[in-house]
């Protein structure tokens, strides 16, 4: 991997002053928040990045899943986040793809050679949850609850007394080509013109829409052949 080709090509493209908010980040709390939840991998891979009407540009990257976005490894180990995100299409991290539409990454499970599930993850902060009685939150389940956290305003520190929660959803969506579409009986079937009739049909037979990627991956499959 050549990180100063990553970062000569991307000079305008990332900006410099992420640093120090990196810095704070890393010096702050560096394990307050699981990676596998702050980011959209486990870990900083070898990735590319694919820019519109640019060369695509390498290096070591991870996408974050509480603000959507790109961050990167320079050559002093300083985390850096991107500037100028609109005009990332995709990026590909390790062997895993995401796509970016309205502001957000998606990671893509294909169906076809075009077009498949893309999963979004939605990492909230909850300010507004109450304290129960014995010193739990009034949330649901998916709530994980640190001492400290990230933004990109800069880090939370918080009285050890105190924990801080956030909310974490992954929704199911459709893409095909560079559009990211909800997922619905009605763009099921703009993706699928020659399959209204097989669409409508496995809607009429109570079928509805798949809850976990594995079935909305492998639904799409059936249509796409």
């Amino acid at each position: 991997m050549n990180i100063t080709r990553f970062k000569s090509c991307l000079l305008v493209f990332f900006l410099a002053l992420a640093a120090p908010l990196a810095l704070r980040a890393q010096e702050s709390a560096p394990k307050a928040i699981p990676d596998e939840v702050f980011y959209l991998m486990p870990s900083f891979c070898d990735g590319m990045v694919y820019l519109r009407g640019q060369a695509p540009a390498q290096g070591k990257m991870n996408i974050c899943a509480v603000d959507n976005t790109l961050r990167f490894i320079d050559n002093n180990g300083v985390e850096l986040e991107a500037a100028n995100a609109e005009q990332i299409v995709r990026v590909q991290l390790d062997t895993v793809w995401f796509i970016r539409s309205r502001g957000v990454f998606y990671r893509m499970y294909p169906a076809s050679y075009d077009m498949g599930v893309a999963l979004r993850r939605d990492v909230r902060i909850i300010r507004d949850a109450k304290e129960g009685a014995y010193g739990g939150t009034s949330q649901t389940s998916s709530i994980r609850e640190y001492s400290s956290l990230y933004t990109e305003s800069g880090v939370y520190n918080l009285n050890s007394n105190k924990t801080y929660p956030y909310d974490v959803k992954e929704t199911l969506y459709l893409y095909k080509g560079e559009g990211v579409y909800p997922l619905s009986k009605n763009n099921l079937k703009k993706l699928f013109p020659d399959k209204k009739a097989d669409i409508e049909a496995w809607f009429k037979a109570g079928n509805s829409l798949p809850k976990t990627v594995a079935e909305a991956q492998a639904l799409l499959s059936s249509w796409a052949q």
